[in-house]
């Protein structure tokens, strides 16, 4: 028993081009269609998930927006009030401190730059319009020397603004009479740098 098989490499069919062509033109209409299918379901996926996540996002922000109002009916609202009220009164005292004007210091100051043989008669002390307090006083010195010293003195000082010393006179004794005029930092009076340099 002898099976003779032909094995033949020569096709039996005839090789057609444009069958071939049709067949690879359907394959790549089909893969951008799949592809578009793709980012189709993709999208709608993903809007489907923004809506979910927006809903729950709602719903979320209810459920606080109603658990803050609970917690507010739980404190008393006469507590509140009062304690507002307190605020209240801490703010303005903190404001009249901030503003309040004090001397002290600048009497401190100047009794630590005075000269020995200086004196002071009077002092006179006002407030312009921008809030810039000056003074004026008049004064004795034992000698012209004197009165030039302590003008170096009180212009290095900084806290004593524009000192000028004028109408310099020697009285009847041999001293030196004089006026002074200055301007005072206002960081130096303010009530508030008071309480912190103590």
């Amino acid at each position: 028993m002898d099976i003779k098989s032909h094995t033949s490499f020569i096709p039996k069919k005839a090789f057609n081009a444009a069958n071939t062509a049709l067949h690879s033109k359907g394959n790549s209409i089909g893969i951008l269609f799949l592809l578009t299918l793709i980012i189709f379901i993709s999208a709608l996926v993903f809007s489907l998930g923004v809506f979910l996540y927006q809903q729950f996002l709602i719903k979320d922000i209810e459920n606080k927006s109603s658990q803050l109002k609970r917690a507010r009916a739980e404190f008393e609202p006469t507590l509140i009030q009062e304690i507002n009220r307190l605020e209240k009164r801490i703010q303005s005292s903190r404001n009249i401190l901030r503003k309040h004007k004090t001397t002290s210091s600048f009497f401190n100051l100047l009794e630590d730059l005075t000269l020995v043989n200086i004196q002071f008669k009077n002092l006179e002390y006002n407030v312009d319009e921008n809030g810039r307090a000056n003074i004026s006083m008049k004064g004795k010195a034992k000698s012209f020397n004197s009165v030039a010293l302590q003008s170096d003195i009180f212009g290095k000082s900084g806290s004593i603004q524009e000192p000028i010393f004028s109408n310099l006179n020697i009285d009847n004794k041999g001293d030196v009479e004089f006026d002074f005029m200055a301007f005072i930092d206002s960081n130096l009076i303010l009530y508030e740098n008071t309480i912190l340099t103590k």
